[in-house]
């Protein structure tokens, strides 16, 4: 563990929530609400609104907030992580104003994307982001793999000089991730979104992980979490290869993979707005079976 690293008594769970839409590919938000609120009862520390699989890149910034506050709504203030992040500070700035103004105290905000901005610029636009927050907590999210933004891992301290609370890390190698640790700034907080890497990121002192996978299987996750904060080592293992075998099923938190394992609970989903891939029939088969494995 990194010397600088200062591990919770328990790690974060925190769960990236889907957004449901209707059959013709408008906003389900009644749906929505139904899905927020059931997934609220589960016994996680978080959830991650709007983001990578709450396909924001499909949302306008009206749905994006309407979103938002049925997460705040459901969730509650503490609990709800809002994506605010854009491909430039002006929208950012607007939908954190806006995001605050709905009563968020933790809004995260993926860097400027698209085309690929320079350290200096994704500064300056966390900086926006965070004035205009005010007492709200700021995280920035690192997904270079979506982005094109690089932000090398010894930068991160420029991120806290600004006011950043911490990061959330995705499409990282397991050795990429261990160097922002190492950079991370005391009390900085960094959050990972590989599943699989769960309790090696907490032993390296992470602070916890933001998952997709644990909107439809939040039962290993659960377990994992409590297990690794009360030094179970025998529960551990036995919770990581569920959660393996989970992320497996719904090919790394594929959203069609998602949408179809929430609609298999019996929640809200519908199709992905997003043009990506189908599910094939095997796979949600393979999805209710471990569902039906998980209610036993």
């Amino acid at each position: 563990m990194p010397e600088n690293a200062t591990p919770a008594s328990r790690p974060e769970l925190v769960t990236a929530v889907p957004t449901p839409f209707t059959a013709d590919g408008a906003l389900d938000l009644a749906g929505t609400r139904v899905l927020f609120e059931r997934l609220a009862e589960e016994p996680i520390d978080g959830a991650f609104v709007a983001g990578t699989t709450g396909e924001f890149t499909t949302l306008d910034d009206g749905e994006r907030m309407a979103v938002i506050e049925a997460g705040i709504a459901a969730f509650g203030p503490e609990r709800a992580y809002v994506h605010v992040g854009a491909a430039y500070p002006r929208q950012a700035v607007q939908l954190t104003t806006d995001a605050v103004a709905a009563g968020a105290r933790k809004v995260a905000a993926i860097t400027p994307y698209y085309f690929p901005a320079p350290v200096e610029a994704t500064v300056d636009y966390f900086r926006q982001v965070v004035e205009a927050a005010g007492d709200a907590e700021v995280y920035a999210y690192l997904f270079t793999a979506r982005t094109t933004t690089e932000f090398p891992w010894d930068k991160l301290p420029l991120l806290a000089d600004v006011g950043v609370t911490g990061v959330k890390i995705s499409g990282e190698t397991d050795e990429s991730v261990a160097r922002y640790l190492s950079y991370a700034p005391q009390d900085f907080v960094v959050l990972s979104g590989n599943d699989i890497a769960f309790a090696d990121f907490i032993d390296d002192g992470g602070a916890g992980i933001i998952s997709g996978v644990s909107s439809v299987f939040p039962q290993p996750f659960v377990r994992l979490r409590d297990a690794i904060a009360a030094g179970d080592g025998e529960t551990v293992q036995s919770a990581r290869e569920d959660i393996v075998r989970a992320v497996q099923l719904v090919r790394a938190g594929s959203i069609a993979h998602l949408k179809a394992g929430l609609e298999l609970r019996g929640l809200p989903a519908g199709p992905v707005r997003a043009s990506v891939e189908d599910i094939p029939e095997a796979d949600r088969t393979a999805i209710a079976r471990e569902l039906e494995r998980w209610a036993s």
